[in-house]
């Protein structure tokens, strides 16, 4: 998705120069220096409620800590906040009298209320699109995003999208429901309708239906979602969802195995998964490690048990300062899926469908029941990350930026098993792999905008724009 809130950003950082700012310092003290927490303070937040910002402190009021230790969980703190998406700026400095110790926390909050224009690509990524270059090919309307709803990071989300596709959506997510706030929940549902789907997969490319009348297929959808996040880094979640797809009998005739010559599909969803997660900045991690498995249970037999679907997925990545301006980041991927009944062509996935994809495959997927993907990537610091001033806009929101660039060289594989539909997909049942140059820019709101160009085992060269993080 091209979302217009990131073109003035954008903007701003190419013809604004800036300062750095510095935290402040404290008292010569020793790292074994036993010091009990006097205070803390909030500065800056308008809008957050305090208890959210206490939440993420891993210290608190009347604790007792050693110098050294404290120092290290204010560093921890503040990575907690930041990887909130609450502000753009988070500092905690100390000011340490005698055996005692005052905290300070200062933020800078974000913009939250947006009601964001649609400019969308009716294709599973950009460079898809790119490839085809068909502007009515592209989905329009309004994204209304209330992030941090009542100041208690709650997101509330209502879409209404027209053009190619239509799109009718709500959600609502309610992290802490719980006075200890551990617990939480998140609601969503809405329909979906399609002038054009793909119906089928031949030499790893999506072939696509267009319906001139009518709409190719509706897609309904409700889910509930439940969180327990007991500590900092660790979260688990459960899901329940209901689906619906209804086709028109043209798709069926063209590809009986679409749905197995049934035009309509309603099945019930089970999700669980769990994370755990180190880093220091989620956006665009530079160190650390992140951990999350996820379990899937498509169709519960009570609509039509021709949907018996499970899949289990596996993510690991991990970042490394290698020396100075220089870092290494690797991501180990999995995916099975049961393999005892062939599953409708809708819900299959494999590589090239999000989070499953490798650099230098953007225009390919490869179905399949069994997926596993390595990705590697050496990264330099050409600017890093640097705070600065717009001096001539006023709100804080906005005016308060930084900007960091990065040069990368990557190597990416990929294998993909498929007992179905090899013999149409040369790409399945092989090693894949990529190497390729990069350069990313971030900048505040977790924006990242990537420019690779790459070369795959095909020998297909091609340059590529991506706007999240590669690992």
């Amino acid at each position: 998705m091209i979302i217009l809130r990131f073109i003035p950003i954008f903007f701003f950082i190419a013809i604004t120069c800036g300062q750095v700012y510095t935290a402040h310092g404290s008292e010569d003290v020793t790292g074994d220096s036993l010091l009990v927490i006097n205070s803390i303070t909030l500065i800056g937040n308008k809008i957050t409620k305090d208890r959210i910002i206490f939440r993420e402190l891993e210290f608190e009021k009347g604790s007792k800590l050693k110098l050294s230790v404290l120092d290290s969980l204010i560093i921890k703190s503040q990575q907690n906040l930041m990887n909130r998406s609450l502000f753009n700026f988070v500092t905690v400095t100390k000011q340490v009298i005698n055996n005692t110790c005052n905290i300070q926390v200062s933020v800078i909050e974000r913009w939250y209320i947006w009601p964001i224009p649609i400019i969308q690509f009716a294709d599973r990524n950009i460079n898809s699109w790119w490839n085809k270059r068909d502007f009515s090919r592209i989905n329009y309307g309004v994204d209304l995003r209330v992030e941090n709803f009542r100041g208690l990071m709650e997101n509330l989300n209502i879409t209404v999208q027209g053009g190619y596709d239509l799109l009718l959506a709500f959600r609502w997510s309610v992290p802490y429901l719980t006075k200890n706030q551990i617990f939480g929940m998140g609601i969503d549902g809405g329909v979906k309708l399609n002038h054009e789907i793909a119906y089928q997969t031949i030499d790893n490319k999506e072939q696509y239906y267009y319906s001139q009348q009518g709409y190719a297929q509706r897609f309904t959808f409700a889910d509930a979602s439940f969180t327990f996040r007991p500590k900092f880094n660790y979260l688990h979640s459960f899901s329940i969802g209901f689906k619906q797809y209804i086709v028109q009998d043209t798709i069926l005739k063209l590809n009986p195995e679409y749905a197995f010559s049934q035009n309509t599909y309603s099945f019930f969803t089970l999700n669980y998964q769990f994370k755990l997660d180190y880093r220091d900045y989620k956006p665009y991690p530079l160190i650390g490690y992140f951990f999350d498995i996820s379990l899937r249970k498509s169709g519960l037999g009570i609509f039509d048990d021709q949907i018996n679907d499970y899949a289990v997925e596996a993510n690991f990545d991990q970042y490394v300062n290698i020396y100075r301006k220089w870092y290494f980041a690797y991501n180990f991927r999995a995916r099975f899926t049961n393999q005892e009944k062939r599953t409708p062509y809708f819900i299959t996935s494999g590589l090239g469908y999000f989070p499953n994809t490798i650099r230098g495959y953007e225009l390919y997927v490869v179905d399949g029941q069994k997926l596993g993907i390595v990705k590697s990537n050496i990264k330099y610091e050409v600017i890093p990350k640097t705070n600065f001033n717009i001096s001539w806009i006023k709100s804080t929101k906005f005016s308060e930026a930084y900007i960091g660039i990065y040069a990368n060289v990557f190597f990416d594989m990929a294998y993909v098993d498929d007992i179905y539909t090899y013999s149409m997909n040369p790409l399945s049942n092989q090693l894949l792999w990529s190497t390729g140059i990069g350069i990313d820019l971030i900048t505040y709101y977790d924006l990242v905008l990537r420019l690779e160009w790459s070369v795959n085992k095909q020998n297909k060269k091609g340059f590529f724009i991506g706007f999240t993080a590669p690992i």
